[in-house]
């Protein structure tokens, strides 16, 4: 995939994101995907302890980074939509 098309593809994704937690007033659907990558952080986090190899680690570290900043981005574009906070 070229970089254009990377480019491309990530926009979309965020205006999809973006229009379905416009049409979520009252925050169901983006508490239930926080929860989602809540859960799959913390399933991760075990996965750490447990990785033996450095290489492993690193990709598990990585894994975790992207679901946190996937929750903040969750949180962040709700609340920036609908002026309030997020109320898990």
């Amino acid at each position: 995939m070229s970089e254009s098309a990377l480019e491309q593809s990530i926009f979309g994704d965020m205006t999809n994101l973006e229009a379905s937690l416009s049409e979520d007033t009252n925050g169901d659907r983006a508490r239930a995907m926080v929860r989602y990558f809540q859960t799959i952080t913390e399933a991760t986090q075990r996965m750490l302890t447990t990785a033996r190899e450095e290489g492993q680690r690193h990709l598990v570290s990585r894994l975790l980074l992207g679901f946190q900043a996937a929750e903040r981005i969750i949180r962040h574009v709700w609340e920036s939509i609908h002026g309030t906070a997020l109320v898990l």
